[in-house]
């Protein structure tokens, strides 16, 4: 737990980090109060319900949450949760789209106002215009311009140039120097950012800094009070021959508690829940001359073999499972859950909870946000800092443009449904995906990237693309101080 400083100053960060300044008379109020970090997480929960936000928290914001006894009070025992605690907030949806141009049209132009919306919200974004409703000013007039990135051409001379467009509009946007470099290295296409800069000539902005939406810092509080762990793994790949099949046996014995000593027997004891980021099996027809690399060659007997390793999880672990690009859902994200007429086997196991692409889960008070991972074979190339060895990094910028899959038109199709439920909301305690085969864990702003690597050796398309799996590590979650474990199957 943290100090008293400690809390202060993570409370004060979490302020400005949203957007707000704090009076003299709220800082001290602040300081004086037994939980700083309680106290402003309720706070900032209460400003998401105003209309109008204020700029300065003062003290007079702060009084009526602290009369309520919210952060002062030492908190009350709490009871022990249930053996499972899991809300369903997203990720058994799907439906029929035709994708048409309106389709589209409608689609991007949620993403648009939604992650607008997002960075309007913070205090010094407010006066923030679009493209169409840039008025007519002179030369040298300071901007902010929220748009979504239509293209982005860098030179050899270290400079670049992006074209920020709304539904109307487009205005092009320069960058000069080194720091606006390494920004603007990390603009992917269709983002939505938020420029600050100087007027030019017509629709032209010298840009001065880059604002992605990016997630807002976050305060946990777990209600888990004694040890449970939550198990991370994907890219199973069944029905291959390059299935690593007894290291995946010996991963289930310890999920049961067999053949280990006390302290082991004390974590597999205490597993309640197993989630799988998809690739379950390894499917037909995914990649070139894949037949050639199939055990099992037909998908449905894939399930049932699927099936049969994952019946032997104890009754007491709940199992959450979301389709990978191997599975049988369609391809373009969102994912409905895996299609019963295949995977009818898995769905008859009473521990199974089957959800689409991506999902959000509470379970135990904390948020965990599911996706395969799909997107990271477009995220990872266009960013000069992100490699396939390290898909966290990737992960992370994810989280800055607050979407599961920003690019258009590359390898990750997408469905144009009413509403874009890849734009992260709400903000996760933790990120979960796979997809790349290489596990890697990275924390930022107080959230937990995870990539679970995989069960399957390297394949010969894999070989072909320079991509060298990291197979049979799984990492788990302590709820109750998440504390991250790795455990190594080979």
């Amino acid at each position: 737990m943290l100090c008293l400083g400690e809390s202060l100053k993570a409370a004060y960060n979490a302020l400005l980090n949203s957007g707000y300044q704090l009076s003299p008379g709220a800082f001290q109020l602040l300081k004086e109060s037994q939980n700083p970090e309680s106290l402003v997480s309720s706070l900032l929960e209460h400003l998401k319900s105003l209309e109008k936000k204020p700029l300065v928290i003062e003290r007079s914001h702060l009084e009526p949450l602290l009369s309520r006894g919210l952060p002062v009070k030492a908190p009350a025992a709490i009871k022990q949760p249930p053996l499972h605690s899991i809300q369903i907030i997203s990720g058994s949806e799907g439906g029929y789209i035709e994708g048409t141009i309106h389709d589209f049209r409608r689609y991007f132009m949620d993403r648009f106002n939604r992650l607008k919306e997002m960075l309007k919200s913070r205090a010094d974004m407010r006066d923030a215009v679009t493209p169409s409703s840039m008025p007519e000013v002179s030369k040298h007039t300071k901007v902010k311009v929220i748009g979504m990135v239509s293209s982005k051409k860098e030179f050899k001379n270290g400079g670049a140039v992006i074209e920020l467009e709304d539904d109307v509009d487009t205005i092009r946007v320069s960058f000069r120097g080194d720091e606006l470099k390494k920004k603007v290295s990390r603009v992917m296409l269709d983002e939505v950012i938020c420029v600050f800069g100087t007027t030019s000539n017509g629709k032209t902005v010298f840009a001065e800094d880059v604002v992605w939406p990016d997630v807002p810092p976050k305060i946990r509080s777990s209600r888990v009070r004694e040890n449970v762990y939550v198990v991370l793994t994907s890219d199973l790949h069944i029905g291959s021959k390059l299935f690593m099949r007894q290291q995946f046996e010996s991963f289930l014995k310890w999920l049961r508690g067999e053949d280990m000593g006390a302290p082991q027997k004390e974590i597999s004891d205490n597993v309640r829940y197993l989630i799988i980021a998809g690739d379950v099996v390894d499917g037909v027809g995914v990649y070139p001359n894949q037949e050639d690399e199939l055990l099992i060659k037909d998908l449905n007997k894939q399930y049932e073999e699927a099936a049969h390793y994952l019946s032997m999880v104890p009754d007491h672990i709940k199992i959450i499972i979301i389709p990978g690009n191997h599975d049988a859902s369609r391809p373009p994200l969102p994912c409905p859950p895996i299609y019963r007429d295949f995977a009818a086997p898995l769905y008859s196991l009473k521990n199974v909870i089957m959800l689409g692409d991506p999902a959000v889960v509470n379970i135990e008070g904390l948020t965990f946000l599911l996706t395969h991972g799909k997107s990271l074979d477009d995220v990872i190339p266009a960013l000069p800092d992100c490699n396939f060895k390290e898909p966290q990094k990737a992960m992370v910028e994810l989280l800055r443009s607050r979407h599961l899959a920003p690019i258009y038109g590359e390898k990750t199709s997408l469905a144009p449904e009413p509403r874009d439920s890849l734009i992260i909301d709400p903000v996760p305690d933790v990120f979960h995906a796979g997809h790349v085969h290489v596990w890697g864990i990275s924390e930022y702003r107080g959230i937990l990237a995870v990539n679970s690597g995989t069960w399957q050796r390297q394949t010969s398309y894999q070989l072909s693309m320079g991509i060298e799996p990291a197979p049979g590590v799984v990492p788990l979650i302590n709820l109750s101080n998440f504390k991250v474990t790795t455990l190594n199957f080979l």
